[in-house]
Parts: C-alpha cells; sequence; structure tokens
C-alpha cells in the first residue's frame, strides 16, 4: 500500500495539483501499488503528454506560440521516469575488465 509521503512525491515529480479532480489519492496510490513508483511517474507524464496532444504551434500578428513543445516536454519527462528507458539512448558502451 502506497504511503502518504509517495503519493505526494509523485504528485511533486509529475507536477500534479493537490486538489487535481482526476489524479486522486486513490489512483496515484493504486497506481504506485501496480506500477512501481518510477513506472507511475512515466505513466502520468505520458497521460499529460496525451492530454495535449492535439495543441498546435500558432503564429499571427508577430506573435508565435509553439504549444506542441508541451507534448515534447511531457514525453521527455515520461523517458527520464521510466525505469525501462535507462540506457535505452542507442548509446554503446562497454566497461573495463581488469585481472589480477
Amino acid at each position: 500500500m502506497a504511503t502518504t509521503e509517495q503519493v505526494a512525491s509523485l504528485r511533486r515529480v509529475t507536477a500534479l495539483e493537490i486538489d487535481d479532480v482526476i489524479y486522486t489519492e486513490q489512483l496515484l496510490g493504486g497506481m504506485i501499488d501496480d506500477l512501481g513508483f518510477e513506472a507511475a511517474a512515466a505513466t502520468v507524464w505520458r497521460e499529460k503528454a496525451a492530454s495535449v496532444a492535439g495543441l498546435v504551434d500558432t503564429t499571427e500578428s508577430g506573435s508565435s506560440r509553439q504549444l506542441s513543445q508541451l507534448r515534447k516536454g511531457y514525453l521527455e519527462m515520461a523517458s527520464a521516469a521510466d525505469p525501462t528507458q535507462v540506457g535505452a539512448g542507442g548509446v554503446s558502451f562497454t566497461v573495463g575488465v581488469e585481472r589480477v
């Protein structure tokens, strides 16, 4: 069972308001219990990205807004929080071996 501190921490790392009507204490606690903390955080970020997927970039009257950056930023946060994505950047590396 997720603790109150874990739920509060999940709210902080996913920038959720305390009075969010969708992400209730019960929902967040269940996500932590079912998925684990990091995967729950990544899931919330992906859901937030989906909620802004329809926003578009606009330029008019000398002013521009690049609202598509919201989705990109949310997905970057999801990747950073997702434990299955650690080291998945397509970069290979080798660990040195020392023989004794």
